[in-house]
């Protein structure tokens, strides 16, 4: 699914000036004294606070060098002061990792190294598939009544978002929800901030994000018709420094394509594709419909060498892939796919795969609403 933008400027807008701007500098910018204790502080797995005391005889700012953690206050006058570093939860679970906090005075820098073990690994969901030689790596079974901030932000917005589509995304409960277990994401026909539809939009970008492993998402689809778009896929997490299409995305599931539409398979029709500079995509008709108010698994086995896609392959393992394409040694310039990425759903209304660009053609709104729920989604990585 091709993008126009993701809204991220006032998110690293908001981290850059709560934790990097700092309470100014001395009077003169030079020879400032600056002490932190203590000197190696630690935060677990899971994410937390630890307390800093710093200590200068002029003004300071203070600041982490990775966005994962946030220093609270940002800044302070001579004396002595106490922070609070908040960490997010480290999504690895094998591996440490650390970020500096630079506390600055005038021309002084004073650093110290905040360290964060790797969180606890996931437990497994009962009656979970568990591929061969996999272990969980992160999963979101949609528990509770909330969807979890941790794991994603809803984007808003409308202006067609780079494929004409006509509906505005919101984070409104009638647009995208949480209950009875599954994530529920609702396209609507309405009129609606300059719109004629809303749905919703889901990202896990600098939250949940991971290189290579076998990605797994159960969704009941709606009768996408004509003109509604649902999709599953991934982008590499660099996106907001580099852009699309350099940061690669992979599309494990899109519907309702004008294809399908004009064939009279939309139920069956579906779209696996790869984009990083080139381009690839292959549209494939599943033998049974996916849109029969059943869950059915979409999957993309990802490693170093191929990207492979399949539908409910728990019930069919020895079915072939509806999409692969070769990655290894940088083949066709595809080290784009080599590096983290973070998980995509949403729903659009109309556009330029389906089609359709008026409200009027988009006939699986015709009852007003429809609805793509998730009953989970998984990710594996080999041990």
């Amino acid at each position: 699914m091709r993008i126009m933008s993701i809204a991220i400027l006032s998110m690293f807008a908001a981290l850059w000036t709560g934790c990097s701007q700092g309470g100014g500098n001395n009077g003169n910018g030079t020879g400032a004294s600056i002490s932190v204790t203590p000197d190696s502080p630690t935060v677990p797995g899971a994410g937390g606070e630890v307390a800093l005391t710093i200590t200068a005889d002029a003004d300071w700012g203070v600041y982490a060098t990775d966005p994962w953690a946030v220093c609270s206050p940002s800044g302070g006058v001579a004396g002595s002061a106490r922070v609070v570093v908040t960490a997010e939860t480290n999504p690895s679970h094998t591996a440490s990792r650390s970020t500096t906090i630079v506390t600055k005075s005038g021309n002084t820098r004073h650093s110290v190294t905040l360290t964060q073990g790797p969180s606890a690994e996931p437990a497994l969901p009962p009656g979970a598939f568990v591929p061969e030689g996999y272990r969980l790596l992160w999963s979101d079974e949609f528990d509770g009544t909330a969807l979890k901030a941790a794991n994603w932000t809803v984007e808003t917005g409308g202006n067609g978002w780079g494929n004409a589509e006509l509906q505005h995304y919101t984070a409104r409960p009638e647009n995208v929800r949480v209950g009875d277990g599954h994530l529920v994401i609702t396209a609507r026909k309405e009129n609606y901030e300059g719109s004629t539809a809303t749905s919703a939009r889901l990202i896990t970008m600098g939250k949940v994000f991971f290189r290579h492993g076998y990605v797994v998402a159960s969704i009941r689809l709606p009768r996408t018709g004509n003109g509604l778009w649902p999709a599953f896929w991934m982008m590499g997490n660099d996106y907001p420094g580099v852009g699309w299409p350099r940061c690669g995305e992979i599309d494990i599931l899109e519907m309702g394509h004008s294809d399908g539409i004009a064939d009279g398979t939309s139920d069956r029709f579906l779209n696996g594709a790869c984009h990083w500079g080139g381009s690839y995509a292959n549209h494939f008709t599943n033998p049974y419909s996916l849109q029969d108010g059943e869950f059915h698994t979409y999957t993309c086995e990802w490693d170093e060498n191929w990207i492979r896609m399949y539908v409910d392959r728990e019930k069919y393992p020895s079915a072939s892939p509806y999409f692969e394409m070769r990655i290894a040694d940088n083949m066709g310039g595809t080290n784009a796919f080599r590096k983290d990425n973070f998980l995509l759903l949403n729903m659009a209304v109309g556009g330029n795969f389906p089609g359709i660009h008026n409200i009027d053609g988009v006939t699986a709104l015709a009852s007003g609403q429809a609805e793509m729920s998730v009953d989970y989604v998984r990710v594996f990585q080999k041990q």
